[in-house]
């Protein structure tokens, strides 16, 4: 049976408080860098719209690489905190940036793999501007829908790429498979803490003072939101195994009936 929304925030809720300090620090080291780049890009793009394009580009550049190093170390990091915290092992802060090293580059081949998938379809909307309202309305409840689906069946797979030490499309299958039978907790989990985020970048707008007091907000939102996916990654990696299990034990029970 498939956990609710409430379980898996209550086990996260109490996987982070049981080391407080632990995830504060590394919300500080990686998170809030990573909520206020997010935050002020927005400002400062805006500030240079009458730049030249080769600076904006530059900026954006940037951007990204600085955003990509910290929110793939902060994703690293808690995940590997979090998996050994549900177990009863939890881990020392040392031990946890170490594991950045492990994962990073690995996380970075699979989120190149399937990057593609989504700007294609950005690429495609910017094109289909010119097309009729109603033909444009069409597309987006058709993208929505079609990316609603692969976000959900692929959302175990950074999860996975730091779990299990894998990468490319063996993660991509794996979140496929374990999905099966979660996807409207994944989905519904997906909404909340996607919308929580959409209001809080909303609420900053374009101001310096609101920014500063939002990216500790959405670094904290941001920090459950990580703990959430392994809690869910945890219970259907566990009830994959124990199915597993029960297949073995029954095709041993089948030969040993056998005459």
């Amino acid at each position: 049976m498939a956990p609710s929304i409430w379980n898996v925030l209550s086990e996260s809720i109490h996987i982070i408080n049981s080391q407080p300090r632990h995830y504060l620090t590394l919300s500080l080291i990686f998170l809030l860098p990573f909520s206020f780049l997010i935050l002020i890009s927005k400002l400062i793009i805006k500030h240079l719209q009458q730049q030249q394009p080769p600076i904006i580009i530059s900026l954006y550049l940037l951007f990204l690489i600085l955003s990509s190093i910290f929110s793939y170390s902060a994703f690293i990091a808690i995940t590997y905190s979090v998996y050994n915290a549900f177990f009863n092992q939890p881990v020392k802060l040392k031990e946890a940036i170490k594991s950045i090293t492990t994962s990073f580059f690995p996380l970075l081949a699979t989120e190149a793999i399937i990057s593609p998938i989504f700007f294609v379809n950005f690429f495609l909307f910017v094109y289909i501007k010119s097309y009729s309202y109603l033909f444009m309305l069409f597309y987006m409840v058709l993208m929505l829908v079609f990316m609603s689906y692969l976000e959900v069946n692929l959302g175990l797979v950074k999860v996975i790429v730091v779990v299990e030490s894998s990468w490319g499309l063996e993660p991509l299958k794996r979140s496929w498979k374990l999905v099966k039978g979660m996807r409207k907790l994944v989905l519904s989990i997906f909404y909340l803490f996607g919308f929580l985020e959409v209001i809080l970048r909303w609420i900053s707008g374009y101001n310096l003072v609101l920014i500063f007091v939002i990216s500790p907000i959405q670094a904290m939102l941001m920090l459950y939101n990580i703990a959430v996916f392994t809690v869910i990654y945890t219970y259907t990696a566990r009830r994959s195994t124990l199915k597993l299990e029960r297949r073995n034990l029954k095709r041993q029970r089948t030969r040993l009936a056998c005459p």
